[in-house]
């Protein structure tokens, strides 16, 4: 495998790439704090008395926050995943011989 010269181009493509990727692992730490905050943290808080009942309130936009952020993650892991593919097909015309 001899890897090629990129160009502005791809070199352009592999920010996008990048860019993908950082917004993935920004959503998927997203995710996990508010479905944590949601269905572990504030139950507990309100169970043992250390937070009024009213605190529960903040569950549905929570559970909300949770559910878009894991789509919006699922999309950028795809959308990564479809241009890593388009990249190496550049870098590596030849990928598996």
């Amino acid at each position: 495998m001899d890897p090629r010269f990129l160009t502005p181009e791809q070199w352009n493509q592999l920010s996008v790439l990048l860019t993908h990727l950082f917004l993935f692992v920004g959503l998927v730490v997203n995710t996990a704090l508010a479905f944590l905050l949601a269905h572990g943290i504030i139950p507990s808080l309100v169970r043992n008395t250390e937070a009024t009942s009213g605190t529960l309130a903040f569950r549905v936009p929570l559970y909300s926050v949770f559910v878009v952020s894991a789509f919006l993650a699922a999309f950028a892991l795809w959308r990564a995943i479809s241009l890593i593919i388009v990249v190496f097909s550049y870098f590596y015309p030849r990928f598996a011989i």
